[in-house]
């Protein structure tokens, strides 16, 4: 019988490092793509030597968990990439046609986060989305809009509705899509009209998850995903006449 137990062994500081920040992942307390805290600075508010800290980093981008930008730092990777990413980036280059395709999937996810949002957002989510939606508000009066502001707005109502899975799923489709999504807002933020429409939809679906109503938070993102793949249908149809 004494061969099945094994001697308790103490576990190192790096591992309990690695197994904290693992664990705020999974909590989704730690969110795809945000910055970790400068080494020093980290190891300070851990309580840990740097050279653990950095054994406890080595660790964790093994596993995926996080990656070493240069010059930039730390950040957390989103959980789907390294199962899904390099296969559909590799079929979106080959087939650009199959864009379409990938932005239904999104659209599904978004569904399904703008009601879980309206259900399970906290004061502390509806302040993050006002954050992004104020700034994008600024944007729109001097006839722009970026990019990452609307992503992270669309980021910050999955975040709200806590499921990790869902989190991380969406931030691979906006990693994988980067360059279509860049060419697509350019077409968006064309018209001052477009600007502003694209406002009101966020706007429109910012009251219903505050106003927890996930049914019309669901509408709402449907009418705003339906609209823009609209208008990029509309596009594409004018600048293949004006080729021809």
């Amino acid at each position: 019988m004494g061969t099945v137990f094994k001697k308790v062994k103490l576990q190192k500081v790096s591992e309990e490092v690695a197994g904290q920040i693992r664990d705020l992942v999974k909590e989704g307390k730690l969110q795809p793509g945000e910055k970790l805290p400068p080494e020093r600075v980290f190891s300070e508010m851990l309580g840990v030597g740097r050279s653990s800290l950095r054994e406890a980093i080595n660790i964790l981008e093994t596993q995926g968990f996080v990656e070493t930008r240069k010059r930039q730092g730390i950040y957390v990777c989103s959980l789907g990439t390294s199962i899904i990413s390099d296969p559909l980036r590799q079929i979106i280059e080959e087939d650009k046609n199959k864009m379409h395709q990938l932005y239904e999937v999104r659209k599904d996810i978004e569904l399904a986060s703008a009601f879980a949002a309206a259900e399970y957002r906290t004061n502390e989510d509806l302040e993050k989305m006002k954050q992004v939606l104020g700034k994008m508000e600024i944007d729109a009066k001097k006839s722009v809009l970026g990019l990452y502001d609307d992503l992270g707005f669309h980021l910050a109502i999955a975040q709200s509705g806590h499921n990790i899975f869902r989190n991380h799923i969406l931030k691979n489709i906006f990693d994988i899509s980067d360059a279509h999504l860049q060419y697509v807002m350019g077409i968006m933020t064309g018209e001052k009209v477009r600007i502003l429409k694209l406002l009101e939809h966020h706007q429109d679906v910012f009251f219903a998850i505050e106003k927890q109503d996930p049914d019309m938070a669901r509408s709402s993102m449907g009418e705003h995903l339906t609209w823009v793949a609209q208008q990029w249908k509309i596009f594409m149809k004018e600048k293949i006449k004006n080729q021809e």
